[in-house]
């Protein structure tokens, strides 16, 4: 006899494959729960930089360079090397830095913060929709001004040297 979706997922041995759904932070002993959907990313990233891709391709191509063979994981830097080159959008060094000091420009007036400023990056959104999309946070800071947002995506967006 066919079992139903359902039956199948209760009677199966396999753990269910769908994620869990995002709730939001909640409160214990009266502190915030990390929380990245609101930029709550706790006390260990307080300062933290957020790498993009480009720049942690950057990082990884310097070491093997200087280290070369002496390194214990060259095959996982390596690997992890080839992964970021993929996904970067800027090819060279002195495009990641003009594109990093126009972000740091937009950054200090407010307009976008670090970590959502590396998930643009690092997912290659060039689409405000999609931005508010994928990145909950923009939302707010953007309703009612999808344009504006655009405009900074459509600026960066010159900055890559693809």
């Amino acid at each position: 006899p066919q079992l139903t979706a359902e039956r199948r997922r209760t009677t199966s041995k396999e753990p269910d494959a769908s994620p869990p759904s995002p709730s939001p932070a909640k409160k214990m002993d009266g502190k915030d729960q990390e929380d990245a959907a609101q930029l709550k990313l706790g006390e260990d990233f307080k300062d933290a930089r957020c790498l993009w891709n480009a720049e942690v391709a950057i990082i990884l191509d310097t070491t093997l360079k200087r280290a070369g063979n002496k390194l214990r994981n060259v095959g996982m830097i390596e690997e992890t090397l080839n992964y970021v080159n993929k996904f970067k959008n800027f090819r060279t060094k002195s495009d990641v830095q003009e594109a990093r000091r126009f972000a740091g420009e937009e950054m200090k007036k407010g307009v976008i913060e670090e970590f959502e400023m590396a998930e643009i990056n690092n997912c290659g959104i060039i689409n405000a929709e999609e931005a508010m999309e994928l990145i909950p946070t923009l939302n707010d800071k953007f309703s009612n001004r999808e344009d504006e947002l655009q405009s900074f995506l459509d600026d960066l967006a010159e900055k890559f040297s693809d």
